[in-house]
């Protein structure tokens, strides 16, 4: 049986339970993270939490984050001002055009990058098998050490394209509104040394993976970053309760922000044993597969770029194109459509504006008794249990089950223990359009 059904099912009771009324552009996430970012001192940000709060979100319903070459909103917000040049001299203009393609270039170089270090590394796991995966679990873990070549190469076509962004905002300083001229000043990175502890506007510092720090651009959370966790342990939804069923058919995930038909890869039965998931589908042939979950709180962190982001201009770029606004869009890129720089298919077509977390999920399966038997030794051996977007235990913390039986129908039910609440998805917002 596919499970397409309960993973739509998931993502519609999220939205109806915690999301509440309105429209949600939510995307669900396709395996669950834990909210255990560390505290960053005074005017930094984890790396985590920098990671996910600076993500610009895949144009889907359903997503993942932490890989190679993930895109961010900042990245995509610079290579926008690459593609816009200012009223100025024909030899003005002519210069910028010229930068403008070879920022194309540079960005192309970028991704072509990111593709071959991505095929370097699935190649590598899959020739190197359990050992190579257990040494190097993920994508980054492997530049960290062997593919450390890619992340150079990768670190060179940035700093290319960041260069010639710098080249732009020069000559079109003396043409640009006042305050265009300091949106572009705020998205430069600052030329001061991060330990020295004197902070420029709309900047954070952040570790990179060797521990040193660097700039990166600031993101703002609803939470005071001392209290993040004590503030979404606590909750700012009460206790809510979803229920799925293997029998409902369902496909409001087609229907979502993000339109045409979604499929999704992932398990959506899985059980956490010797460092890793595998799928344990008691759906498969038994569509009498219940579960309820419980949340013990729920709520919505908002999440918003700091200073150096300029949505006022993103907005009137995309509403005004080529006319009237003393600046134009470079050829061969466009507002929206075809080359676009915003919507869908856009350099810049989405950012982050909130997580949707949970705090002790618990969980209630009810199956038949044939079925159980059939996974009962996954399930008994499991240190997790992970249903669709809910994670109980495993990597992200403590778990706890028990199994009852009554005639023919057998009930697993199960919890997490830990502290740390679990992040289901993500809210999206949509710059320049502000919406899909």
């Amino acid at each position: 049986m596919n499970n397409q059904n309960l993973f739509s099912q998931s993502y519609d009771e999220i939205i109806k339970n915690i999301l509440g009324d309105g429209t949600h552009y939510f995307q669900m996430l396709g395996n669950p993270q834990s909210f255990n970012w560390p505290v960053a001192p005074v005017g930094q940000l984890s790396p985590e939490a920098y990671q996910l709060m600076s993500a610009a979100p895949t144009y889907s319903p359903i997503g993942e984050f932490g890989g190679l070459g993930e895109s961010t909103l900042f990245a995509n917000y610079k290579q926008i001002f690459s593609h816009v040049g200012f009223s100025s001299s024909p030899e003005q203009a002519a210069q910028i055009k010229k930068l403008s393609d070879q920022a194309t270039t540079a960005q192309n170089k970028v991704a072509n990058a990111t593709t071959d270090a991505n095929t370097a590394y699935n190649t590598a796991k899959q020739n190197g098998g359990v050992i190579f995966t257990t040494e190097y679990p993920t994508v980054k873990s492997w530049l960290d050490g062997p593919g450390s070549t890619y992340l150079k190469e990768i670190a060179t076509y940035k700093k290319a394209a960041d260069e010639i962004f710098d080249q732009i905002q020069a000559l079109n300083e003396a043409n640009q509104p006042k305050t265009l001229q300091e949106a572009m000043n705020l998205a430069k990175l600052p030329s001061g040394s991060p330990s020295a502890g004197n902070i420029p506007r709309g900047w954070a510092v952040v570790k990179d993976q060797s521990g040193n720090l660097q700039w990166q651009p600031s993101f703002n959370i609803s939470t005071d970053s001392q209290d993040w966790r004590q503030q979404l342990t606590n909750g700012s939804i009460g206790k809510k309760t979803i229920t799925l069923s293997a029998s409902k058919s369902d496909d409001s995930i087609n229907k979502s922000w993000a339109g045409a038909s979604t499929s999704v890869s992932t398990f959506f039965w899985s059980a956490y044993a010797s460092g890793s998931w595998s799928e344990t589908d008691i759906s498969a042939s038994d569509d009498s597969v219940e579960a309820t979950i419980t949340l013990e709180s729920a709520t919505n962190v908002l999440i918003t770029p700091g200073e150096w982001y300029d949505g006022g201009f993103m907005k009137q770029l995309a509403n005004a194109g080529n006319s009237g606004s003393g600046y134009q869009i470079l050829q061969p890129y466009t507002a929206d459509g075809k080359n676009a720089l915003f919507g869908k298919n856009g350099l810049c077509s989405t950012m982050m504006t909130g997580l949707v977390v949970a705090y002790k999920p618990s969980f209630s399966v009810t199956m038949k008794s044939s079925t159980y038997k059939k996974h009962e030794q996954d399930i008994k051996a499991a240190a997790g249990f992970r249903i669709g977007p809910f994670s109980f235990g495993g990597s992200g913390g403590h778990y706890s089950q028990n199994v009852s039986t009554t005639g023919n129908t057998t009930t697993l039910t199960g919890g997490s223990t830990s502290d740390d609440p679990v992040i289901l998805g993500v809210t999206v917002g949509f710059p320049g359009t502000g919406k899909p």
